[in-house]
């Protein structure tokens, strides 16, 4: 069984992954018994955990056993349906459960964004007032605030962001990192035998597609579905361009949904996501936001549990989930709200700032 394994100052984070039943028990008991050894207090973090059956309940109360009033023993996002198990079988009376996860938000050192329909409304092409003070009242108190974009940084300068000062950009849906000088610190390009069919698929010019290297980006050709779906997200369109070699991170398809699932099942060393209903993301499936975001927390030694992300799409739900708080705006699909934490209102109606205040972060 998965059990991710963290510090955060003296707690010992535990994450378990999927479900703790019969089968699962005594390889999760084994490991956190040795954790409780280590004299930290431990907080286990039950985000990924989808149930736990008579077997895993064992495990939790054996665990407070041994260690007594020695260390405390916590427990935080526990889902509805784990909750509800704990109170009926009593076990909640025995267990520190935080339940609205007060004791993490108040350690956030970093804070990812989505740019479009969470940054930036589609609806009137700017940046919400409240947002852009909400971003300034967080930087004041030393939260960094980076921007997690499927764009790349050239099309994302094109942009009415100027009014944030980011920092770092995991551009590329995460796929190319940089830092707050605009400087490559990692990378996630695809896999070199991939990309020769996507070239073939490029140079077939069956379907209007876009080649992303570090440098440049450049399509094959195109038709009234590439201007249609740029316009309704407010992106540009590349120059016409040949590939010549260079190291791909990502590419666009200008496609319907029936082509998207022939793609997803042709390509098998890359993933698809959607950014809107005729535009689609294909990058390697070691990459993806969350990809991104760890190599951040890397280089600036943060954890995951001091992290929260905001997003609106599909291309955003490995950074929701992965995110110690993942929030979903309110003009999110149900699909992303059902995998974030919390659901904020819609980002014409002041989302982002109504989260950070929900949490803390910042004063109205």
């Amino acid at each position: 069984m998965r059990v991710d394994k963290e510090y955060q100052d003296d707690v010992l984070i535990l994450r378990p992954y999927g479900r703790i039943d019969t089968l699962s028990a005594g390889e999760f008991q084994e490991k956190l018994f040795d954790a409780l050894d280590e004299d930290s207090n431990i907080m286990i973090d039950l985000k990924e955990t989808e149930y736990i059956s008579s077997s895993g309940l064992r495990v939790f109360l054996s665990a407070k056993k041994k260690v007594g009033d020695r260390i405390m023993l916590s427990l935080t996002n526990v889902k509805q349906n784990i909750l509800e198990i704990f109170e009926m079988t009593g076990v909640s009376n025995f267990l520190h459960i935080i339940e609205d996860d007060e004791e993490l938000h108040g350690d956030i050192k970093v804070i990812f964004f989505d740019i479009d329909g969470t940054l930036l409304s589609h609806k009137t092409g700017k940046v919400p007032q409240s947002t852009i003070d909400a971003i300034r009242k967080l930087q004041d108190k030393g939260i960094k605030v980076v921007v997690a974009t499927g764009r790349d940084i050239n099309e994302m300068k094109k942009l009415p962001l100027d009014e944030i000062d980011f920092d770092g950009y995991l551009t590329l849906n995460g796929n190319i990192c940089l830092d707050k000088d605009e400087k490559m610190f990692a990378g996630n390009e695809i896999d070199p035998g991939e990309v020769e069919i996507l070239v073939g698929i490029f140079g077939a010019g069956k379907i209007p597609f876009v080649l992303i290297g570090e440098e440049k980006r450049y399509i094959n050709y195109v038709d009234d579905v590439v201007i249609q779906t740029q316009e309704a997200t407010h992106g540009t369109i590349p120059d016409i361009g040949e590939y010549n070699g260079e190291k791909i991170y990502q590419c666009l398809a200008f496609v319907n949904a029936e082509t998207r699932q022939k793609l997803e099942d042709l390509l098998d060393h890359c993933s698809i996501t959607s950014w809107n209903d005729t535009g689609i993301d294909i990058i390697a499936k070691t990459g993806g936001k969350a990809a991104g975001i760890q190599k951040f927390l890397d280089k600036e030694g943060i954890t995951r549990s001091q992290t929260m992300a905001f997003g609106d799409g599909e291309n955003d739900k490995t950074m929701i989930k992965f995110a110690g708080t993942g929030v979903a705006m309110g003009n999110a699909g149900d699909n992303l709200k059902r995998a974030a934490d919390y659901v904020t209102a819609d980002i014409d109606d002041d989302g982002i700032a109504k989260a950070l205040i929900h949490f803390g972060l910042i004063e109205e």
